[in-house]
């Protein structure tokens, strides 16, 4: 009688074992001498978010791309109907169409935008932004832009188109660089005007070729674009938008 009472315990227990099983997947086991025995699986580890870059001092990651976000809307730039195209890649600078300033070797990205089929003398709005790893390394580059201007105005002095270089009131080291095409040299003269500013890591051109404004038409069409695109590069300005 004790060993058939024995025996039907330990199926019971058996049998509870095995129908309740743990919801969190524990491995419980009887071994012949009716220990019972549980394990627990480790829990696996959580992945972690990939942090790209360097925060500076306060906490800002300045960007290093040129997203066409970053760029004036059609609407914005001159000949707001033409043909617009748009190209990725670090380029020339399009300061003139006689005075090359090469490409910014330093830049990270570059975005360059040209509007206008110029046809029948019509205007071409130009705008280019170019992205550096670091604010000094735009800082030099809107240096260099200026250099090349001041060269351009002092060895067209010979010639029949002129160069004039021009402070700019917006944002940072603000330039204006005047084509006059027949070096008439005030601004009811047809010529062409391009303005260059920077915002923290990046530098823009923004500026209008060919056509037939005058200077001083060209000069506010160029540096009212120009404060707009300094606008639009607030994503790399520590002080944000």
């Amino acid at each position: 009688m004790t060993r058939s009472l024995t025996l039907a315990l330990c199926t019971v227990v058996a049998l509870t074992l095995s129908g309740c099983g743990s919801a969190d997947d524990t491995d419980t086991t009887v071994d012949p001498t009716g220990t019972v025995t549980t394990t627990v699986p480790e829990p696996t580890d959580t992945e972690e978010p990939t942090v790209t870059g360097e925060p500076t001092d306060d906490g800002f990651m300045a960007p290093t791309d040129v997203p066409a976000e970053a760029m004036l809307p059609a609407e914005a730039l001159e000949a707001p109907e033409g043909p617009r195209e748009e190209t990725e890649g670090v380029a020339a600078w399009l300061i003139s169409e006689t005075c090359e300033a090469g490409t910014p070797e330093s830049a990270s990205a570059m975005r360059t935008v040209v509007q206008g089929d110029g046809m029948y003398e019509a205007p071409v709005g130009i705008q280019q932004v170019a992205a550096f790893p670091d604010v000094q390394a735009a800082v030099d580059e809107a240096d260099r832009l200026r250099s090349v201007a001041t060269q351009c105005s002092e060895l067209a002095a010979e010639e029949q188109t002129g160069y004039f270089v021009e402070d700019v009131a917006v944002g940072a080291q603000g330039l204006g660089l005047v084509t006059d095409y027949y070096g008439v040299g005030d601004d009811t003269a047809l010529g062409a005007y391009v303005a260059v500013t920077r915002r923290g890591n990046a530098v823009t051109l923004v500026g209008i070729s060919g056509g037939e404004h005058n200077v001083g038409k060209a000069r506010e069409i160029a540096t009212d674009d120009a404060q707009e695109a300094w606008n639009q590069l607030c994503r790399y300005d520590s002080e944000g938008c």
